[in-house]
């Protein structure tokens, strides 16, 4: 299983739908709790039957959402690069992941709504640092206009 926390209304659950349904809702309402989506991908020769879990960014459910990091083998942590909030709160987020996740997860960092360029609050290079610094997967994604979004969860699957 597959994980996406971050901040509310960074765009998870958009991402998830891109992604499993290649949807995008313009009204999605916040997540309440923890939803999932499963989608079969080809990996070489193996089918992966993803099952990816979008957790609540409202702290209210943290305590519901952290029981799912658990079984978790990959988890995208994702931020608005229109936000810096949200960038700011990461630390945060992989702080309470790797205190209830396997040793063994891997994380990809997720800078999400690249579609949004010009109110951008978050340089690619920053995010990018960061993520080295602490041994993360990056990637930029649009969850919009479907930049990225397959590359992100199969680079995870993988």
């Amino acid at each position: 299983a597959v994980v996406l926390i971050g901040e509310s209304g960074v765009g998870k659950t958009n991402l998830l739908s891109r992604f499993t349904r290649n949807e995008f809702n313009h009204d999605s309402r916040t997540t309440i709790g923890v939803e999932f989506s499963t989608r079969s991908i080809v990996l070489g020769e193996a089918v992966v039957k993803a099952q990816i879990w979008d957790t609540a960014g409202l702290e209210r459910y943290r305590a519901i959402t952290s029981a799912y990091y658990r079984g978790a083998m990959g988890a995208l942590v994702v931020f608005d690069i229109s936000k810096h909030q949200s960038y700011e709160e990461v630390e945060r987020w992989l702080k309470e992941l790797y205190e209830h996740a396997e040793a063994s997860i891997v994380v990809m960092l997720v800078g999400n709504k690249t579609d949004l360029a010009q109110a951008r609050e978050v340089p690619r290079e920053e995010a990018q640092r960061f993520a080295d610094s602490k041994g993360l997967l990056f990637v930029e994604t649009s969850a919009l206009d479907s930049t990225n979004v397959e590359q992100a969860f199969e680079t995870i699957l993988k």
